[in-house]
């Protein structure tokens, strides 16, 4: 029986009810925040590296929705067979736009993360009473702690996604070089025929 990696990924980052519940606090903020983190994001990577393949306005557009929808799943604190789905469709996106990794894993994961922890500054008041600043405080703290492990599990299942993908396609690809391979080969019976109507031929 193989192990249930999802289960075992959860729990080596912790990923408990407190976290699910940070995390639906934090969705109408991710709602609020991320679109504006997207685009600049495309922006740079646009300026960047002109040939990247990120689609043109319209695709990008598209790219975002998808991306707003599963935030609002990792938002619901789910993260099943909806969440990796998502996450399976994201990859094949970019793939067939041929978006390099680099550039929708890791520069885009650490770029949504980076700004985002920053947008909590900005999101929680820390006000003058030390009881209510003290609160503030731990809910940024919470709320940091959510993003980082949000950050991490996308960061793991993106790149297990993309490595399975390769060695499906490569899997795939010697299996039709195999093919043609048998193909191109005569059966022994075949070739048994052949020289002996050469052979009759010649006689």
């Amino acid at each position: 029986m193989s192990p249930d990696w999802n289960a075992i990924r959860l729990d080596l980052l912790g990923v408990d009810e407190a976290m699910r519940a940070t995390l639906r606090e934090m969705r109408p903020f991710f709602a609020r925040a991320l679109p504006d983190i997207l685009t600049r994001f495309y922006d740079k990577v646009r300026q960047y590296d002109p040939s990247c393949g990120i689609p043109g306005e319209d695709a990008m557009q598209d790219a975002i929705r998808m991306q707003l929808q599963h935030w609002n799943l990792i938002g619901g604190g789910e993260f099943g067979l909806a969440y990796i789905s998502s996450i399976a469709r994201f990859c094949e996106l970019n793939q067939r736009a041929g978006v390099a990794p680099q550039w929708y894993i890791g520069c885009r994961l650490m770029f949504i993360a980076d700004q985002l922890i920053r947008a909590v500054e900005t999101e929680v008041e820390v006000l003058n009473d030390e009881t209510a600043a003290q609160a503030a405080r731990d809910k940024k703290a919470a709320m940091v702690r959510a993003i980082a492990k949000a950050h991490m599990l996308d960061t793991e299942y993106m790149v297990a996604h993309c490595l399975g993908a390769d060695r499906a396609a490569r899997k795939d690809t010697i299996t039709d070089a195999g093919d043609r391979l048998r193909a191109s080969i005569p059966s022994p019976m075949s070739a048994s025929n052949d020289l002996e109507r050469t052979g009759r031929a010649v006689a």
